[in-house]
């Protein structure tokens, strides 16, 4: 069985190696002619420890030559002048620039795009996996690649995980381009101090989802606060993660604040949905969050507390919740009768240790019942210059003073609105909630639903993409949201019609913002995403999907099986 993952196609792609638009990028990260430095080392020595490589290195590219950025031990390839440069032609880079693809290699000597350059024989490369490093136009100026001397399998986790690397890799040139501009554009101090403020806030989006995700049977809501100044990146920051039957929603609190904590928070938040996707256990979670951040960390004194809850479905319109907390305060469970009480917390902070310590436990919510994840700026806000804290009973009382139906929006405002009240308006640190309320049976009827059912037919899929794209097209979509989801239905629907071969449902639904695609089906089968054979002809509807989709997911119910997608409604 050959270890080559990507097929090597005869036909050369186009190039782009010689685009002045690419080649104007790759001056504009100011990272050409100068050697390695340590925050790429620092992400190469991750990569090499994940994978189990010798060789791991990170290059930028231009037209004529690849120069070496970030390799785990440079003193030992760099020359005196602390540089490392060779012929494009010669490089593994020129491959991946190229294509601006992904090229894995299990055997350099089975891929003629590789074997014979100059570079693969002098390291004495037998494996090879690279990816392409973009700028925030996604220009590609360079490459992040790991190799290996012997033949080997290079599996889905480690394509993920050099993926993901890349990314925080990409986070790290976007920050600096970014700063770069505000410094050019900082032609007074008054100027200068607003143009911060932009940026802090600019770059605090792109560390939390831009809203929270929607999921049939639960409401989730958050909201979150700068302390301080308010012109400088959060360290808090949270994600919520659709998981073959569910949710997993996780909160953290990143030591310091500013570019460094920005830094973290990504590769924090970044791990935690690689390793939500993989693993079902939130305390597995937690500790492979703890072990790329010890890496990351290399011996600086720095650390994250997250908490963090794996929501699936139980009997009788329940939801079952798993907790585990690293350093975290406990989460607050208020229920339907507005009563509420502490679950889970403890554990010991992450990145400190090789050996995490992550606290658990388990509570079964009820429809009307929320689960409440917070910081300790919340808990800890005081007013300046007296100790006083609102404290966890200060915001227990504050949950059980509200409503009994208070959603989950009301509740996560009221608990921010009480630490502003309590410290006078002025937060000494960040502040973050996270709230996931289960519904009551039947609350999305102010929704717009259509649902239609079909019989295992021939013409069943084209029947139902018709009837679909009649609906969707009155509903005056966006014609970018019109395609991505009549992509996502003919999908689904050919999924239903080629595999579970059963009659089938069809449900779409436009509510505030959002339109939802849920398929339902007689089938026993659970779809998940599988890696990609490049010769099959079949096989990429999901990746397709979970490219388009704002969210995906699936779970079994009585009758069989769904699958939802989400997007925003625009």
């Amino acid at each position: 069985m050959s270890l080559v993952s990507d097929d090597p196609v005869a036909v050369a792609a186009p190039s782009s190696l010689r685009s002045p638009a690419r080649l104007a990028a790759v001056r504009a990260t100011r990272l050409f002619d100068t050697g390695p430095e340590e925050a790429f080392n620092r992400l190469t020595r991750l990569v090499a420890v994940v994978l189990g490589t010798p060789t791991v290195t990170l290059t930028v590219v231009d037209e004529m030559r690849t120069f070496l950025k970030g390799t785990p031990d440079p003193v030992h390839v760099v020359g005196p002048d602390g540089v490392w440069s060779a012929p494009v032609e010669d490089s593994g880079c020129k491959v991946v620039v190229e294509y601006d693809d992904e090229i894995c290699a299990g055997d350099v000597a089975a891929d003629p795009r590789l074997r014979d350059l100059p570079l693969m024989t002098g390291f004495g490369a037998a494996a090879w996996l690279g990816v392409p490093v973009h700028d925030p136009d996604g220009q590609v100026v360079g490459n992040l690649c790991a190799m290996d001397v012997v033949v080997r399998e290079w599996t889905a986790l480690h394509r993920e995980t050099i993926r993901t690397l890349a990314d925080a890799v990409e986070g790290e040139i976007a920050l600096r381009l970014s700063l770069r501009r505000t410094e050019r554009q900082a032609l007074a101090a008054a100027r200068a101090a607003a143009e911060t403020e932009a940026l802090a806030r600019t770059l605090q989006e792109s560390l939390l989802p831009a809203q929270p995700l929607r999921l049939p049977g639960v409401d989730i809501a958050a909201r979150f606060l700068p302390g301080g100044t308010g012109v400088e990146v959060m360290g808090d920051f949270y994600d919520a993660v659709p998981t073959p039957d569910g949710v997993a929603v996780v909160i953290g609190d990143v030591q310091g604040k500013g570019a460094a904590a920005a830094r973290t928070t990504a590769l924090a938040r970044s791990a935690t949905r690689t390793a939500a996707h993989f693993e079902n256990d939130p305390a597995a979670v937690l500790r492979t969050v703890n072990d790329v951040l010890h890496v990351w960390f290399d011996g600086r004194v720095s650390f994250v507390t997250a908490a963090l809850a794996s929501l699936r479905r139980g009997p009788a319109d329940t939801w079952r919740a798993d907790l585990a907390s690293a350093g975290h305060p406990p989460a607050l469970v208020r229920r339907a009768d507005g009563s509420a009480g502490f679950h889970g917390g403890g554990g010991l902070v992450l990145g400190i240790g090789i050996t995490p310590i992550v606290a658990g436990g388990t509570v079964t919510l009820a429809p009307g019942d929320s689960l409440v994840l917070y910081t300790d700026g919340i808990t800890e806000a005081h007013t300046r210059g007296h100790w006083e804290q609102l404290g966890e009973e200060g915001a227990r009382r504050t949950l059980a003073a509200l409503p009994p139906d208070a959603d989950a929006d009301t509740i996560a405002r009221a608990l921010t609105g009480a630490a502003l009240a309590h410290c006078g308006t002025h937060l000494s640190d960040d502040a973050g909630v996270v709230v996931v309320r289960v519904e009551e049976p039947g609350t999305a009827d102010g929704d717009d639903r259509v649902v239609t059912e079909y019989d295992p037919h021939p013409r069943a899929g084209r029947e139902a993409r018709r009837s679909a794209e009649r609906v969707l097209t009155g509903w005056g979509l966006a014609p970018a949201t019109l395609a991505d989801a009549m992509l996502v239905i003919e999908e689904l629907v050919a999924n239903v019609v080629d595999h579970a071969r059963t009659a089938f449902r069809l449900t779409l639904v436009r509510g505030p913002g959002a339109l939802r695609i849920e398929v339902d089906d007689d089938g026993t089968g659970s779809p998940s995403i599988q890696p990609v054979d490049p010769r099959a002809a079949r096989g990429r509807g999901l990746q397709l999907v979970d490219a388009v989709a704002r969210a995906w997911g699936h779970h079994t119910h009585g009758r069989g099986t769904r699958v939802w997608a989400e997007f925003a409604a625009r």
